[in-house]
């Protein structure tokens, strides 16, 4: 089937998204993922 398709393309449709506001006077907080510990390093 051919067709005319009618609509943004999808890296348009990528470009218009906005990226949510993000509040730059709190604290960053990240998330850990893992702990390492290491023998002779750190206390």
């Amino acid at each position: 089937k051919e067709g005319k398709a009618e609509g943004k393309c999808l890296i348009e449709a990528l470009d218009a998204i906005l990226p949510p506001a993000r509040p730059t006077d709190k604290a960053l907080r990240l998330p850990l993922q893992d702990v390492y510990k290491i023998g002779g390093i750190g206390t």
